[in-house]
């Protein structure tokens, strides 16, 4: 067992990689009253291509699976799991993104119980084409749900404009076409390819020993018999630099219009810490331009362009980036205009410092606060696991952010090529 001290936090992270391969991470909060556990495989939905272990051909299977097996872990041949959790003094949940499943629960008891039902849970899967049948019908009804949603449709309406073929254009949990596809044996499959504890990261956050808890989950994976992983070789996307169309809309029984600009990225192959510091320049240029503080948020909202659902989404992964701002407006084109003219404008003269400084000082002030919710650490230290960089190296990061850095990756990005208007207007017929 390891441990780092980061002195301008007062935090020690404990971490271990065990025998087979599952990472670790304690944080001890001492005197907090909840504890909060995640138990995170790197497998999303994004994943639907890959070698099974020891095979040399390609698998695909149905899109949604990864979210269909998140469903399906909570179930077992004795019925489900949420009540012996809820026994025992603890909240169970799980969601699933593009690239990760994270199984959680928060506990203000028998922590260590819990947190050897939550790795049982996950480590002993049960499905059958009786109860994975069973499952559609529930999961082909959420979907519905989600699709009879305005923001939903227009986000995905929004993806497929800007992506060829990258299954980020696909919603995570799948269609109800595919999900009826999806087999116990594909469940199997992806479950054997991407479950394995070198996949996988656990991490504790709360009043907790970190010494007893390492021990705890170590005598328990030493029972597991499990051969090495072999690395997962997921089938590479090829997707094109253009946007698939440049122009889209769908006509909805709804109260307000919206309308979506998006400006599609070339993926990076710079290091994992470069592209989270991008990613935060990024998000610091937004707030500069577009934040409610701007002259610009102020006049387009005096001049009923914008309300106050305007916002904005930069993604910045390995294999895909893209930057989406929505509003709910009539003025579609008034819109799209202002955007371009606002980026346009930064792009040639860049950011004040004083601004700049101010915001850094603002979203540093943001972070430290976050780090009193174990809820907030244990879900952010998992996203950044995964993307190769330590939440508490955030701090380090932000500080190295220069109004310079900040101009330069605005004009780095910003393509006006390629770019996506689209919409969602009312249906008068």
């Amino acid at each position: 067992m390891t441990n780092k001290y980061y002195e301008q936090i007062d935090e020690t992270v404990f971490e271990e990689t065990l025998e087979n391969g599952l990472k670790v991470v304690v944080i001890p909060k001492k005197g907090f009253y909840k504890t909060f556990v995640t138990y995170t495989t790197k497998f999303g939905s994004l994943d639907h291509t890959f070698k099974p272990h020891g095979e040399t051909e390609y698998a695909t299977v149905p899109d949604g699976v990864a979210h269909f097996l998140e469903h399906k872990l909570f179930e077992k041949e004795e019925g489900d799991v949420f009540t012996s959790f809820a026994e025992n003094d603890a909240q169970v949940n799980a969601f699933t993104t593009f690239d990760r499943t994270s199984y959680l629960f928060s506990a203000t008891d028998h922590v260590h119980d819990n947190i050897i039902r939550l790795l049982k849970m996950i480590e002993s899967p049960y499905f059958t084409e009786q109860t994975v049948e069973k499952e559609k019908g529930i999961i082909a009804e959420e979907i519905k749900m989600y699709q009879e949603q305005p923001n939903y449709k227009l986000m995905f309406q929004t993806l497929g404009a800007l992506y060829h073929k990258h299954p980020v254009q696909i919603d995570i949990a799948g269609s109800v076409e595919s999900i009826y596809k999806i087999t116990a044996d594909d469940l199997y499959l992806s479950y054997e390819t991407f479950y394995h504890p070198a996949n996988m990261v656990l991490i504790v956050v709360g009043d907790v020993d970190p010494e007893e808890t390492i021990e705890l989950v170590r005598e328990h994976e030493a029972t597991r018999e499990l051969s090495e992983m072999p690395p997962i070789e997921r089938q590479p996307f090829n997707e094109p630099e253009s946007v698939h169309q440049e122009y889209v809309e769908t006509k909805m029984e709804i109260v307000h219009e919206k309308s979506m600009v998006a400006f599609k990225f070339k993926p990076n192959s710079i290091s994992d810490e470069i592209r989270v510091k991008n990613d935060i320049e990024m998000m610091l240029a937004l707030d500069l331009m577009f934040g409610e503080q701007t002259d610009f948020y102020q006049k387009l909202l005096e001049q009923d362009v914008i309300d106050d659902t305007f916002g904005y989404q930069f993604a910045n992964e390995a294999t895909y980036s893209y930057l989406i701002l929505a509003v709910s407006t009539d003025k579609h084109e008034q819109f799209k205009l202002a955007i371009f003219e606002e980026l346009q404008n930064y792009i040639e003269n860049g950011f004040d410092v004083s601004e700049l400084n101010r915001l850094r000082k603002q979203t540093l002030g943001e972070i430290v606060s976050s780090l009193n919710s174990p809820e907030y650490i244990a879900n952010q230290y998992t996203k950044f696991y995964f993307e190769g960089v330590e939440l508490f190296r955030l701090i380090d990061i932000l500080e190295s952010i220069t109004v310079d850095s900040v101009h330069h990756t605005l004009k780095s990005l910003i393509n006006f090529d390629n770019v996506v208007e689209s919409r969602l207007v009312k249906d008068n017929g």
